[in-house]
């Protein structure tokens, strides 16, 4: 039987560890400045269709209109809707440009401008799903990325679905992980989001798109970021 010295002596060694592990994991970015003006330019010719009226329904254009989780870890059927629930809204929809040189999809394009802001891919997270109509399936977040790998005392943290060559991202901001983890603000992370586009050259255009899916400080109202300039995108339009 272990005596009390050494269940000490094991507690003690096994928090040196984890303190170990997470002095290895890079080094957190500096926060995204906060002060950062945005000059909003009106949507692009190549979402019009999508800013005159709101969209409800998620069959009607590439955007996913929420992230999901599932209601079973077990569930193997993705096509069945009502096995998943929705858990946070769309609240970014980005529009790379395909045809630009150098390497990456689209969803590539957008994370390389988050590696450049310093944030983390591949942080602890939840797993979450975007629907993809094109499929009629549910898929898992394809690009993710964070302030910190952790985010213990709060961070900016998104997930993002490339469907038809449109990025969805569902971006929040965290609370501290004690006393419990939450998501502290959706508007705030929209608007970090929009400052860093910005600043890298991309074309913004705040509160464009009535994706009818308001919840916390989130007004239903997603911004949409380009690549390019108005006139040279390839016009994406609803499924008729």
């Amino acid at each position: 039987m272990a005596t009390r010295r050494t269940l000490l002596r094991t507690g003690a060694l096994a928090g040196v560890g984890t303190v170990a592990g997470i002095v290895a994991l890079p080094s957190p970015p500096a926060t995204t400045p906060a002060d950062r003006t945005v000059q909003g330019a009106d949507p692009p010719t190549s979402v019009a269709d999508w800013t005159d009226e709101t969209i409800s329904d998620e069959e009607a254009t590439p955007i996913a209109r929420y992230q999901y989780r599932s209601v079973d870890d077990g569930v193997d059927d993705f096509g069945d809707r009502d096995a998943f629930v929705a858990t946070a809204p769309i609240n970014v929809v980005l529009v790379p440009d395909e045809d630009a040189e150098g390497d990456g999809a689209p969803l590539e394009r957008v994370m390389a401008v988050l590696d450049d802001e310093g944030w983390l891919r591949g942080p602890e997270e939840y797993t979450r799903y975007g629907w993809d109509r094109s499929d009629e399936t549910f898929v898992r977040q394809e690009g993710t990325a964070a302030e910190t790998y952790y985010g213990t005392s709060g961070r900016l943290h998104v997930r993002c679905w490339s469907f038809e060559g449109v990025v969805s991202m569902q971006a929040h901001e965290d609370t501290g992980a004690r006393p419990e983890h939450e998501i502290e603000s959706y508007s705030d992370a929209r608007t970090a989001i929009e400052a860093i586009f910005d600043a890298a050259g991309w074309r913004v255009s705040p509160d464009a798109i009535d994706l009818d899916n308001e919840q916390g400080d989130h007004d239903g109202i997603a911004s949409v970021i380009t690549e390019r300039a108005d006139g040279e995108e390839t016009t994406l339009t609803e499924e008729s």
